[in-house]
């Protein structure tokens, strides 16, 4: 056999050997190989759909003229950004576009009574969380009638 034709020869077997491995690393799993990567996998991989959304709750007690705030956060990623919004409507709008961090607790003044004289406004109180994603939870609202003389 003559040079030219054991290389061609061995083009040949090297285009053959390349083809069958590539078609046998596309389709499906070899006998035994199915278990294996179901056993390498097996709740060790989280995905998107796994973590649920943060979500806030708060609840507010009021003593006298004191405003007690607590919020608290679930689900979501850890740690937790606590964001607090305070609005004291004296007739412009409840709502504001600025949240501050803080931690789980907040209080407050709010003097109330019925008298003649004086302004009456309204105080809200909004809690949200934001996760270690940037997810921003839900926002809690706590509203309080509250007065000042003028």
């Amino acid at each position: 056999m003559s040079i030219q034709r054991v290389v061609k020869h061995l083009q040949f077997g090297a285009v053959l050997v390349s083809a069958a491995a590539l078609l046998g690393a596309c389709g499906e799993p070899l006998a035994g190989e199915e278990a294996e990567q179901e056993a390498a996998g097996a709740g060790d991989t989280v995905t998107a759909f796994d973590i649920l959304p943060p979500t806030a709750t708060m609840g507010c007690t009021k003593v006298g003229t004191n405003v007690s705030c607590s919020g608290s956060g679930a689900n979501g990623v850890t740690p937790y950004t606590y964001q607090w919004q305070v609005v004291d409507d004296f007739g412009g709008g409840s709502t504001s576009p600025y949240w501050y961090n803080g931690t789980t607790s907040y209080n407050d003044y709010c003097q109330f009574g019925l008298y003649t004289y004086g302004t009456y406004w309204t105080k809200y109180i909004r809690f949200r969380i934001v996760d270690a994603n940037t997810y921003v939870s839900n926002e809690v609202t706590k509203s309080y009638r509250c007065w000042t003389p003028n």
